[in-house]
């Protein structure tokens, strides 16, 4: 058995009638639409399974792009079952032996970064470091050093600064602009 993916056919067809349609190429064995799971309507495309791997390319060959109520057909062989092993197996023997064995490599899945090996440098926050250093409204220069290009203030993993010194440094610069030190940023 072969199964054949089929777009883009309109929301009002039913299962009969590609049966109806599609059993010009072969023997259709099963047929199954895509349906809103809320609404219960046609999504506009479904699955076709034919008795033979040939009836199935004939499909393909014959059907794709052509214009059936008013819409053009997309017939393709079916990918669903993309998660195949390497051995090509299905997804469940895929995800089963992938379950068993050793835990999946970092980035395998979205939720886990892909490491390639390089670390990013922690910025250290320079208060921390030269206890001379002290957070000012009136030093313009070193607030600056705070603050983007457009005159936002910078977030704590882009300046590298404790959460106390942050606060600190925003107040500082908000202070600066109300006295005229720093120009106001238009938002």
């Amino acid at each position: 058995m072969a199964k054949v993916f089929v777009g883009n056919f309109s929301f009002t067809i039913t299962e009969e009638q590609l049966r109806e349609y599609f059993s010009t190429q072969g023997e259709v064995t099963t047929i199954n639409i895509m349906k809103d799971p809320v609404a219960q309507r046609s999504r506009g495309f479904g699955f076709i399974e034919f008795k033979t791997k040939e009836q199935a390319d004939n499909a393909i060959k014959e059907l794709d792009g052509q214009v059936w109520e008013g819409r053009a057909l997309k017939v393709s062989e079916d990918r669903s079952n993309s998660r195949r092993g390497p051995d090509g197996g299905g997804s469940d023997d895929y995800i089963s032996s992938r379950s068993s064995s050793a835990p999946a490599p970092m980035g395998f899945f979205r939720a886990q970064p892909l490491e390639i090996g390089v670390k990013k440098k922690k910025k250290p926050d320079p208060f921390m470091e030269d206890e001379e250093l002290k957070i000012d409204y009136k030093d313009g220069k070193l607030l600056c050093r705070f603050m983007s290009e457009r005159g936002r203030i910078l977030p704590r993993r882009m300046t590298g600064l404790n959460s106390h010194n942050q606060r600190l440094v925003t107040k500082a610069i908000k202070r600066a602009r109300n006295v005229g030190i720093l120009p106001y940023v238009a938002r």
